[in-house]
């Protein structure tokens, strides 16, 4: 197979600053508030926040809030509803967690990996795919979990009030940890690295030259699903979707044995604590023979193409993040890791 020719305009990756996603959201009709550490994006039916995260692997996040809470009535419900939403659906990940008043805040976050920068295009596609998404899944969770009477636009002031406390409150990266708590910040932060290569489109061959890269075996099946083992964990990788609106998908997999129907809660929990944490991936549940497999899951838009050591680099970050997710949730759920991390006896 050849390698694909580059587009007509020759666009390569630029550092992604938050000027730099300020000027164009407002290049896209949006009017977003700007503080120093994050943006802040007002809609109907949530609010997001966007800003950069130096742990690895490197991300802009646009990290969504709804509205209007949940009754913590739906939670089983608004739990499988969740789950099938990032089940079936690429870019952002959905989860809740519970608030103080008792009542359950959903939350959306994406990673978009911004360690070799994004064009202009690439930049514009992953914010209007995230906020597309978000816009879709706040209107059906609404549809199914909210009193008709309170489906509609809260007064302006309200709105106003929202946006800036997510302006200038807690940054949206603690949403997880208790107040009072801080990040760990052992870890070595990572920066930007520019790299001189041309957007091409993303098709397998891009895949499997990322894996041989680092030297691993797999196989290509005739969907083009490509098939490899990392570390003890089965993982599948694809190139999905139609031009235009194309992602890579890198996806971990672990088959827990556990029983459907009654396991299901306290798993898709540690689900929705990873989800909670993390920038770089999605994890959910998926039932097969009445038995749940956990997916570890992270996603590339690749509508606009991707240079060679965008496609490297994302391959290398999501499998790392899909082990460690997966590492996580078994550890949780069964008491010791189903990854076969070297050195570990």
């Amino acid at each position: 197979m050849g390698k694909h020719a580059a587009p007509a305009e020759d666009q390569r990756p630029t550092e992604v600053t938050l000027d730099r996603v300020a000027v164009l959201l407002e290049g896209l009709g949006l009017e977003p508030l700007a503080g120093p550490d994050r943006l802040v994006i007002g809609a109907h039916a949530f609010t997001a926040a966007v800003w950069v995260d130096y742990a690895r692997p490197m991300c802009l996040v646009v990290d969504t809030a709804d509205r209007i809470p949940t009754d913590f009535e739906h939670s089983t419900a608004l739990a499988r509803f969740i789950n099938t939403w990032n089940h079936d659906r690429v870019g952002p990940a959905a989860s809740y967690r519970l608030m103080e008043s008792g009542d359950l805040r959903v939350g959306m976050r994406r990673g978009i990996h911004i360690k070799h920068g994004l064009s202009d295009d690439q930049l514009a596609a992953e914010l209007i795919d995230t906020l597309e998404h978000a816009a879709t899944f706040y209107q059906q969770a609404r549809e199914r979990f909210l009193d008709a009477g309170l489906d509609q636009p809260l007064p302006p002031q309200l709105m106003r009030k929202q946006d800036s406390d997510e302006l200038l409150g807690r940054h949206p990266s603690l949403r997880h940890i208790p107040r009072g708590s801080t990040h760990d910040t052992g870890t070595v932060p990572e920066l930007y690295s520019e790299v001189e290569e041309v957007l091409s489109p993303v098709d397998v061959e891009d895949l499997t030259a990322a894996l041989e890269r680092l030297d691993f075996r797999y196989g290509v099946g005739a969907d083009g699903i490509i098939a490899t083992g990392v570390n003890g964990v089965a993982f599948a990788l694809t190139v999905d979707g139609q031009p235009g609106t194309r992602y890579v998908r890198v996806t971990g997999m672990w088959d827990t044995g556990r029983d459907a129907l009654e396991d299901f809660l306290p798993l898709w929990l540690v689900c929705n604590d990873v989800n909670e944490r993390t920038c770089a991936t999605a994890t959910y549940l998926h039932e097969f023979d009445g038995l749940i497999h956990m997916h570890a899951e992270s996603t590339m838009f690749a509508g606009e193409g991707a240079a060679p050591a965008q496609v490297v680099q994302f391959v290398v970050s999501a499998m790392a993040a899909c082990l460690a997710a997966i590492d996580h949730v078994s550890q949780q759920a069964s008491g010791q890791s189903v990854v076969d991390w070297p050195g570990r006896s």
